[in-house]
C-alpha cells in the first residue's frame, strides 16, 4: 500500500510543480510545491498554511475480495484561502475556485505507473494505480478563510514482498 500512496503523492506533487510553479509553501526556509501528506510531514507544517493542499489517507479495502486483488484507498485533500491582501481577502472564493481547477488539472490523467520510492532510486513495480475524479465539498474554514475538501479514491494492486 505504501508504494501506491507514495506514487499518488509524488505524481500530484510533480504535476503541481510543473503546471503551477507559483503554488508553493516555505517550510524551514525551503520552498517546495504546496502539497503536504499530513502523516509523513513535519508537525510544524500541519498547522495548515493557506493556499496549500493537505492530503490525508483513509483505510484501505478490497474492492471485490472474491473476484480480484484490487484494493481501494480513499484520500481527502483539504485546502483553503484567505484571498489576497491587496483587496482585503474579498477574492477568497475565487482563490479557492482556482485551487479547485488546479486540482482537476493535476489529477488528469487519472492513472500512472506505480513505483517503490523507499530506495535512493525509484523502482518500477510493473503495475499502475488509478483514481476517481475528485468529489468536492465545503471544508472547515479558519477565520477569514474559505476552505474546501476533495475526496478521491485511489485503486491499486498490493505489492507482494518476495523473500
Amino acid at each position: 500500500m505504501q508504494a501506491a500512496k507514495d506514487t499518488f503523492y509524488v505524481t500530484l506533487r510533480d504535476r503541481l510543480a510543473q503546471a503551477y510553479p507559483a503554488r508553493t509553501i516555505t517550510v524551514a526556509g525551503v520552498t517546495r510545491p504546496a502539497l503536504v501528506v499530513v502523516e509523513n510531514d513535519q508537525p510544524s507544517i500541519t498547522a495548515r498554511q493557506k493556499d496549500a493542499f493537505y492530503l490525508e489517507w483513509g483505510d484501505a479495502r478490497a474492492v471485490r475480495p472474491a473476484v480480484s486483488k484490487l484494493m481501494a484507498m480513499d484520500c481527502t485533500l483539504t485546502y483553503g484561502s484567505a484571498g489576497t491582501d491587496a483587496i482585503g481577502g474579498l477574492d477568497r472564493g475565487r482563490a479557492v475556485a482556482e485551487m479547485d481547477s488546479e486540482l482537476l488539472v493535476i489529477c488528469a490523467p487519472f492513472t500512472t505507473e506505480k513505483y517503490d520510492y523507499t530506495g535512493s532510486n525509484r523502482l518500477d513495480l510493473g503495475s499502475t494505480i488509478f483514481w476517481s475524479m475528485p468529489k468536492f465539498q465545503v471544508g472547515q474554514a479558519a477565520p477569514n478563510c474559505i476552505a474546501r475538501q476533495a475526496s478521491i479514491t485511489v485503486y491499486f494492486f498490493p505489492e507482494v514482498n518476495q523473500a
